[in-house]
């Protein structure tokens, strides 16, 4: 038998597939017909994306800043504050391919806000460096 690990990403991708599969009995008209009910869910299969914060000298950088992954296509942002370790913000579970904007902000105003951006393709990972000017390095 072989096991196989499953990223938070992909298992989420599973249960919101698994979720419309099940909904899609519930979909007929009142006599329970689905005639000319041709709708399907493709989930999209982007890569992982890894955000490494560093400060100027090239230390990481993992606290006092907030970053937020937000979708240039679809309605979809997500804010990570507390999942940086070693400066490094990795498995950030997007579902979707196409292009994101970072943006890294400090809570403690040690930097202007810093924003890239990143296009995620099918099943390709994608890392990307933000250097923080003036920001704390990781002790």
């Amino acid at each position: 038998m072989n096991l196989q690990s499953v990223s938070r990403r992909r298992f989420g991708a599973s249960i919101a597939a698994l979720s419309v599969a099940g909904l899609a009995g519930c979909t007929g008209d009142e006599n329970g017909d689905d005639a000319g009910d041709d709708h399907e869910f493709d989930l999209d299969n982007p890569g992982d994306l890894t955000v490494q914060l560093e400060n100027e000298d090239g230390e990481p950088v993992s606290t006092g800043v907030v970053v937020t992954i937000e979708s240039l296509e679809e309605n979809f942002s997500a804010t990570f504050q507390h999942d940086i370790q070693g400066g490094e913000l990795s498995g950030a579970s997007l579902i979707y391919e196409g292009e994101y904007r970072i943006t890294v902000e400090s809570l403690e105003d040690e930097f202007e806000p810093v924003e890239e951006t990143v296009t995620l393709e099918e099943d390709e990972d994608e890392t990307v460096t933000i250097v923080l000017d003036g920001a704390t390095g990781d002790e």
